[in-house]
């Protein structure tokens, strides 16, 4: 009997290691620990993919004002989709100002759109793709580019021919997979419709029944995963 439990035991215990050592847990690295900004953005590239959505957030005042529409994550004001062309990943993405004074589509690196010297924070999400939903991707975002597709000051969901960041790549979400990704959208509260009202030069009445896709809205998703998170911050206050 007591040989009996022995083997018992010894059973249990070959059975306990094959347990754990095939047991693959997901680990998400939330935040970078490198030191630099540059090896960050370094770091970054190796893990960009298609269809990666890359967020980030800038210094000006601007980007304090967008990323309070975020409701459950205020971390980000901006954002991009890559696309990988000859090995090399670019973000395409639609923002005005100094960064880009014909307002139209961009295609930048990553060591552009997240430039340290601009930006403060910037992380790479996730959705999983088909190569079928890629290819549409690819194509449909190539055709925006080439049309030059405008930002839209009007912050307007209703049409196409001008798009803001989140806008594009929620629309592009939606047309790349048919109707299988698709994203939330944020009604403005009425201190929001104010301020909107006078930031964006808008009628009240206009602002006030606005809907758009907030940059959290992007990645807050049953779809979507964190990939890594990078804080220009956090390597500052390292050194």
């Amino acid at each position: 009997m007591r040989i009996f439990i022995i083997i018992l035991a010894i059973i249990g215990l070959f059975y306990s290691s094959i347990t754990k050592a095939t047991k693959k847990e997901p680990v998400i690295v939330t935040s970078s620990k490198s030191i630099d900004p540059y090896s960050m953005i370094k770091e970054g590239e190796l893990l960009l993919k298609d269809g990666d959505i890359v967020t980030r957030l800038n210094q000006d005042p601007t980007s304090y004002f967008i990323k309070n529409f975020n409701r459950n994550d205020k971390s980000y004001s901006h954002a991009g989709i890559v696309v990988i062309e000859k090995g090399y990943p670019f973000v395409y993405h639609i923002v005005n100002g100094e960064e880009s004074p014909d307002e139209k589509m961009r295609k930048d690196s990553l060591n552009w759109f997240c430039n340290p010297r601009k930006n403060l924070a910037f992380g790479i999400y996730r959705y999983n793709f088909s190569t079928a939903e890629i290819i549409n991707l690819k194509t449909i975002l190539n055709k925006w580019y080439v049309k030059g597709i405008q930002f839209d000051r009007a912050f307007n969901l209703k049409t196409d021919y001008k798009m803001y960041c989140s806008e594009m790549i929620s629309k592009l979400l939606l047309k790349a997979t048919k109707n299988r990704i698709i994203t939330g959208t944020t009604t403005l509260n009425s201190a929001e419709a104010k301020s909107c009202s006078i930031y964006m030069h808008l009628p009240l009445a206009y602002t006030s029944n606005m809907q758009i896709v907030s940059i959290d809205n992007l990645y807050i998703h049953s779809y979507c995963s964190l990939i890594k998170k990078f804080d220009y911050n956090f390597s500052q206050q390292i050194n």
